[in-house]
């Protein structure tokens, strides 16, 4: 759907986060009116007063309205959602709106894991050889605010939840990795999977995975129509642990090259190489676009490094929300004495990655502090594998068990869940783990 499809049409934004606020602003621009609808508990924020429909009004007004936009944070399993369907409502979202007008010159990344990385990998090495480039979407920005119509390429980082209601693809898309999360907003793996493909079943040109020969790429495949679906190794490209990032004939990037550390950022920054080589005809650039993935800053809270006073690693890991990116992280530290805060929030994802890899990691055993709903059932559920967790009252309790220096190399906030027991956000929880390791002393 476009935006001018909805001119002189009955339209409601369903929430009122900062994505339903952009929405709410774009259209305004736009000179196309448009109120707000609040599902669910509690009342309309202050600033919003009488001009949002709320309780038992936000779902006639939902099921009367021509058009909805409808916000990410809105679970498609809710039974609003379920009766809007019913009727025929026609459902969009920002996202949606914006890619209908930009789709020629997006470059769009999702997955599980990795998308914040990759997009801004790919910002930063078409910004290093002189594309303009914006970034913008998922991590915070909407796309409206964040892009600069000036702008060549756009990259734009898209969740399963925008890309559930897209009705255009991007030109070029990398899709990272996809493994169960968020599985209760989207009502199941398959709904999720179907929800987050949805990003390149409406024309791609190009879509980038890690390898061709794996169940993703069979998925992307089935999904993506007419589309290229190209992979690191067809342009020559291979990353691993001890090589780093190694490109056929034009070089190799060592590990103590880069700012980035592990396998899977590693294997992120392929996948980003390859996506501006095989969306923008940059091969000539190659020395270039190489040389500037050691340039690259790696994400706050993505195995960030953390000042402190006890002679240990303390790294902060607070945006990694699933077991599987928890297992990527101690990779990273294989051979090393690790204490690892585990927990938080619990949307019941499995802890079998985690089981998997502790029972064969070699070397000591990881010393896990457990934490919150999530780390109660690790606890409950790990068995032989617990053998060194420690159930702690809270997060603060965790942090004041992380023990003798002398005793570990790594203290690795790698929670493997959200935050939302004990905080606001990731980045709040990170922020009390970082005062932590300020005031920890050998």
């Amino acid at each position: 759907m476009r935006f001018e499809d909805l001119s002189g049409r009955d339209v409601v934004i369903w929430g009122a986060g900062r994505e339903g606020r952009a929405a709410r602003a774009e259209l305004e621009r736009r000179g196309i009116r448009s109120e707000f609808v609040l599902t669910g508990p509690g009342a309309a924020p202050a600033d919003l007063g009488a001009t949002a429909s709320t309780g038992p009004a936000a779902l006639s007004r939902l099921t009367s309205a021509d058009v909805v936009v409808k916000s990410p944070g809105v679970p498609r399993t809710s039974p609003e959602f379920t009766r809007v369907q019913e009727l025929g409502v026609p459902v969009t979202s920002l996202t949606d709106l914006w890619l209908s007008e930009n789709a020629a010159r997006t470059v769009a990344v999702t997955g599980t894991k990795g998308k914040s990385t990759t997009s801004s990998i790919i910002h930063h090495l078409l910004s290093s050889v002189g594309v303009s480039a914006s970034l913008v979407g998922n991590g915070g920005t909407p796309v409206t605010e964040g892009d600069s119509p000036q702008a060549e390429v756009a990259v734009t980082e898209v969740s399963s939840y925008q890309a559930a209601e897209l009705s255009t693809s991007p030109r070029v898309a990398v899709v990272t990795s996809l493994y169960p999360e968020h599985l209760p907003w989207h009502g199941g793996f398959d709904r999720y999977v179907a929800d987050k493909l949805n990003l390149v079943a409406h024309g791609c040109e190009v879509v980038v995975v890690p390898a061709l020969d794996t169940e993703l790429a069979d998925l992307v495949r089935s999904r993506a129509g007419g589309a290229r679906v190209v992979d690191p190794g067809g342009f020559g490209i291979s990353s691993s642990e001890e090589a780093g990032i190694v490109w056929e004939g034009t070089g190799r990037l060592a590990p103590e090259q880069m700012s980035l550390v592990g396998r899977h950022n590693f294997s992120n920054a392929a996948l980003a190489l390859t996506a501006v080589v095989a969306g923008y005809a940059l091969e000539d650039r190659r020395h270039d676009l190489l040389a500037a993935v050691g340039s690259f800053a790696p994400l706050a809270h993505r195995l960030d490094a953390v000042p402190s006073g006890d002679g240990r690693q303390w790294i902060d890991d607070s945006l990694a929300t699933a077991p599987e990116a928890v297992v990527a992280a101690l990779e990273t530290y294989a051979g090393r004495r690790v204490v690892l805060l585990l927990g938080g929030d619990d949307r019941g994802l499995s802890f079998e990655p985690l089981r998997t890899y502790l029972a064969r990691r070699p070397g000591e055993p990881v010393r896990i502090l457990a934490f919150g709903p999530a780390g109660r059932r690790w606890v409950r559920e790990a068995g032989a594998t617990a053998t060194g967790s420690e159930l702690a009252d809270g997060f603060a309790d965790a942090l004041t068990r992380v023990g003798d220096p002398a005793a570990s190399d790594v203290v690795l906030l790698s929670p493997g869940a959200p935050s939302f027991d004990e905080f606001s956000s990731y980045e709040e929880r990170a922020a009390v783990f970082r005062a932590a390791a300020g005031r920890a002393t050998g």
